[in-house]
């Protein structure tokens, strides 16, 4: 989400292009900025009747220029300062004032996720006024926007993986109304317990996305993944901690275990990047795209795109062809996953159920999020529309692979919530009939005792047909 969505007209394009969850970034923007946005994403959600998630991005233990921008030219010296910088005087303000200590003389300094470079040379006094600075060399010049991200290979910089913007911001967060919450630098499954530890001090309890973009948490990735409720590979930052060949790699790994451990999955940064200033993607980032979509991960993710880019429609609707494209060539397969849940062993059930009786669609009907989030994992090519009875579980189950969902009303007999969706699937072309649904609900309906159900529906067939009278002698 960024200013290239503000008009209601244009967001309303993108959710029917194919957007079915938004980011709002906490490194950009204010308080304010982020209310409009949250505001105007559920107003068009609502209007539109579809179901959108909405999913807090914390800054996180990162360094960051100020809001200033800069024209950095090759060869010329620039300087890092712990204040707000001065671009007639060629001085860069940092957020973290610690990091003049760390630096050293000949380190690289990668700027705007590496897009730029600058070259450590010396430590100095600051002219008039107090403080030190870092006299740098510009390796690789160009235009520094504001606020954007400073990264420094191979030094760890000691940051807390909670700093205070972070908290004001889970504060702000844990009452607003958002569906997940991304962590950015995780480092480890400690640091993801860190952040949940706090998320409980003020009684918010939603979904937590692990962002993976350093070399430390690669090495720590099934702590990470273990600890969290998704991950999400972050190749900007990732990209500049390590070398570039190593992504791909990288990726695959990360995709792996979050399947192998039935976790969210999300691939994100320049995707389609060639689309922020161009109507047509290049080839290599429909391939980048596709290759996602074939390793069936939860979601992809669009971000300068659609946050500022010229094109934000036409980015959404490129990539939902190709993720439709590429899903027909899919094999029919079911993932083997080993959940601690017992109403996983119903869910499969009812997923394998449906692959071979031929079933349309699969239908889970869920009171507290548990179902939908289990049924994605099994990676099954059969469409699983989420009946909800809470708006909560119905935005957030927008994420999930293969899940659509929809919101019912309450009702005790299970006869009139079969007979509602199958009207619902009907009018939304799922099914006509004589075709096959399979239910997966917990009995009795809408309790506590969760999915330990399954029915399997042939459409507008009674489900008991009339006595035949006997004919008269």
């Amino acid at each position: 989400m960024g200013p290239a969505l503000e008009d209601p007209a244009v967001l309303e394009r993108v959710m029917k292009a194919g957007a079915n969850a938004f980011r709002i970034n906490f490194s950009h923007g204010d308080r304010e900025q982020h209310v409009r946005y949250l505001a105007l994403i559920r107003s068009v959600a609502k209007k539109l009747k579809r179901p959108c998630g909405i999913l807090a991005d914390l800054m996180g233990p990162k360094v960051r220029v100020d809001a200033r921008e800069y024209q950095l030219e090759n060869g010329a010296e620039v300087s890092l300062v712990a204040r707000p910088g001065d671009p007639a005087r060629a001085e860069i303000g940092i957020s973290y004032p610690g990091l003049v200590e760390l630096i050293a003389p000949g380190q690289r300094i990668l700027l705007d996720d590496g897009k730029l470079e600058i070259c450590a040379e010396r430590l100095a006094k600051r002219d008039k006024g107090a403080g030190k600075k870092i006299v740098c060399r510009v390796i690789r010049g160009g235009s520094l926007k504001p606020n954007k991200s400073l990264n420094v290979p191979g030094v760890s910089l000691r940051l807390p993986i909670l700093s205070k913007k972070d908290k004001e911001d889970l504060r702000f967060i844990s009452t607003a109304g958002f569906d997940w919450v991304a962590a950015s630098f995780i480092g480890s499954g400690d640091d993801v317990r860190t952040i949940k530890r706090f998320m409980e001090t003020l009684e918010f309890r939603v979904p937590l996305v692990a962002k993976v973009e350093s070399a430390e948490a690669v090495v720590n990735l099934r702590g990470i993944v273990e600890a969290a409720e998704g991950v999400m590979v972050a190749r900007g930052d990732l990209g500049v901690e390590l070398d570039l060949e190593l992504i791909p790699t990288v990726q695959r790994n990360v995709i792996m275990l979050a399947r192998e451990l039935g976790k969210v999955t999300i691939i994100a940064t320049q995707m389609l990047e060639s689309m922020t200033t161009s109507s047509r993607p290049s080839r290599a980032e429909v391939t980048d795209v596709s290759t996602a979509a074939l390793a069936r991960v939860d979601s992809l993710m669009l971000s300068g795109e659609t946050a500022t880019g010229k094109y934000p429609v036409e980015a959404v609707e490129m990539m939902d062809r190709i993720i439709r494209t590429t899903e027909i060539n899919l094999d029919d397969e079911i993932v083997g996953i080993s959940h601690p849940e017992t109403i996983a062993l119903v869910c499969e059930a009812g997923l394998y159920l449906a692959a071979n009786s031929g079933a349309k669609v699969l239908v889970v009907i869920s009171t507290h999020g548990t179902s939908p989030r289990i049924l994605s994992t099994y990676r099954g090519n059969i469409p699983v529309v989420v009946a909800c009875l809470n708006e909560d579980i119905y935005r957030r189950s927008s994420l999930y692979y293969s899940v659509q969902p929809t919101m019912i009303k309450a009702v005790s007999n299970p006869e009139l919530v079969f007979r509602q969706l199958e009207s619902e699937l009907k009018a939304e072309g799922l099914v006509v009939a004589g075709d096959v649904i399979v239910f997966a609900f917990g009995h009795p309906i809408h309790t506590r005792l969760g999915t330990n159900s399954i029915r399997r529906w042939v459409v507008d067939v009674p489900s008991s047909q009339p006595k035949r009278k006997s004919k008269k002698a």
